[in-house]
């Protein structure tokens, strides 16, 4: 995630074009400015912009409009929640939150989740597949679930958490290892990790507007739902897999961002569309509504 001396940084460089203006603008040199580029797309371990030769050269890549966006929305959320949450917590110190947690979620998605629910009562949580913990909500069974869906039914409301875009984990010493990012096409002749929980192909439809490719979407000969097993797979080098960003990983696995297309998914926290969780969660403004489709 991204902190606000980044955005703006990101923000200016967008809205000058280049890095040249951009350090004039703020009055700095152009290499500070272009170092600083360097560790955001480190720490996030995303690339944002495509560079040129010289000084101003580089183009935003899709992904940059996106991760600003979602900054934004969780900047004006968290601070309508600092105004609110004395408010909201006060009234619901009684409360008991039944909610379910996909496996594929990350620990910064889960722990900004329970910060949120914690403030209006007492967690109950389960881990379960995406498609358990949306039956489970639907039938009543929990109140809430964390997943990260590309779309939702009508029957559901879904709240965004945050943003996480998709890299690709190989072994140490696998030749993408000397790439700054790994385009989709470089995954061609390698063997691949079928993450069956993975929501990829589903984000890559739903961005791309095109269903992968039977190559693309091979499921080879590992079918792995347990992310420890997979990473062990990957580590030992019997493929390589496309993963989420949040994921802990071990420190021997190695990852990319994906590029060429730079796909993310929005992790959700989703309850009913008749459930009473929603006027209790809008009123936190912790979480930002989105249209269920």
């Amino acid at each position: 995630m991204i902190d606000q001396r980044d955005y703006q940084l990101l923000r200016t460089v967008l809205e000058q074009g280049s890095v040249q203006r951009a350090a004039s603008a703020i009055g700095v040199s152009w290499p500070s400015v272009s170092k600083r580029l360097g560790k955001i797309e480190d720490k996030l371990n995303i690339q944002l912009f495509e560079r040129r030769r010289g000084r101003s050269g580089v183009v935003p890549l899709p992904v940059l409009q996106r991760l600003l966006s979602e900054y934004e929305d969780f900047a004006a959320n968290l601070t309508r929640s600092i105004v609110e949450e004395s408010s909201s917590s006060s009234s619901m110190d009684s409360e008991i939150i039944k909610l379910g947690i996909a496996t594929t979620i990350g620990k910064t998605a889960i722990e900004r989740s329970l910060a949120i629910l914690s403030r209006l009562g007492a967690v109950v949580v389960s881990d379960m597949s995406a498609d358990d913990a949306l039956k489970q909500v639907e039938e009543g069974e929990l109140d809430l679930c964390l997943t990260a869906e590309p779309s939702y039914d009508t029957l559901f409301k879904a709240y965004l958490i945050g943003v996480d875009p998709f890299q690709v984990a190989f072994p140490a010493g696998h030749r993408f290892e000397s790439q700054n990012s790994v385009q989709l096409q470089d995954l061609d002749d390698e063997r691949y990790v079928n993450r069956v929980l993975c929501e990829f192909p589903r984000y890559y439809q739903a961005q791309t507007g095109e269903e992968l490719s039977d190559d693309e979407d091979d499921d080879g000969p590992h079918s792995i739902s347990n992310e420890v097993v997979a990473q062990v797979v990957i580590q030992q080098g019997y493929g390589v897999a496309i993963i989420p960003e949040s994921l802990i990983v071990y420190q021997s696995l190695k990852r990319r961002a994906l590029v060429r297309p730079s796909i993310y998914r929005k992790i959700m926290l989703v309850s009913r569309a008749d459930s009473r969780m929603n006027e209790i969660l809008k009123s936190t403004g912790d979480a930002h509504l989105e249209s269920s489709s």
